[in-house]
């Protein structure tokens, strides 16, 4: 653990910084949750600000396709940083049991293969296999329950997104 310097300067800065690194080997020496997830959230906020920056700004009065993203990027980087400075009476991170990773893991690569495969087979089978994995294998719900829900699921946001707002959706290779 370091030590931090002495002084009062530094004593009255390590008080407002209320940083872990500085503190004896006690409970908010801890890494919190909020602490972690607030980290996080400013890490997706900078990545966004720096990705954003190909995209025109604009104005105020005009604004560009740039503009919307950095301001919500700004919004995660602030929401982010209040995380981390009113996280220290959240739980400790080494406290929290990983009894959900098996379902994490498995949301994780459904979205890996949406990413990989929505464009070739299409949003409603990638969705209807998906819904269908997380629903039926995954949740482990009654098999009929899964079907209505995965192919309301499926069938009804394309019908609502495609052809009641216009948003174009992939059809995939064999137009489905």
């Amino acid at each position: 653990m370091l030590t931090p310097p002495s002084g009062a300067r530094w004593g009255s800065m390590r008080a407002v910084l209320n940083c872990p690194v500085w503190l004896n080997n006690n409970d908010e020496a801890d890494m919190t949750i909020d602490r972690v997830s607030g980290a996080f959230l400013v890490l997706v906020g900078l990545f966004v600000v720096w990705e954003r920056r190909v995209l025109p700004l604009g104005s105020a009065s005009r604004p560009g396709p740039g503009y919307f993203p950095l301001l919500l990027a700004l919004l995660l980087i602030v929401l982010g940083a209040i995380l981390i400075a009113r996280g220290k009476d959240a739980k400790a991170i080494r406290s929290v049991s990983w009894t959900e990773a098996p379902h994490a893991l498995a949301i994780l690569g459904c979205c890996v293969f949406v990413s990989l495969f929505m464009e070739t087979i299409g949003y409603r089978l990638t969705l209807l296999l998906v819904m269908g994995f997380l629903f039926g294998v995954i949740e482990r719900i009654k098999w009929w329950l899964t079907l209505v829900l995965t192919f309301g699921f499926s069938l009804g946001t394309f019908w609502l997104f495609d052809s009641m707002l216009r948003v174009p959706l992939p059809r995939g290779d064999w137009g489905f």
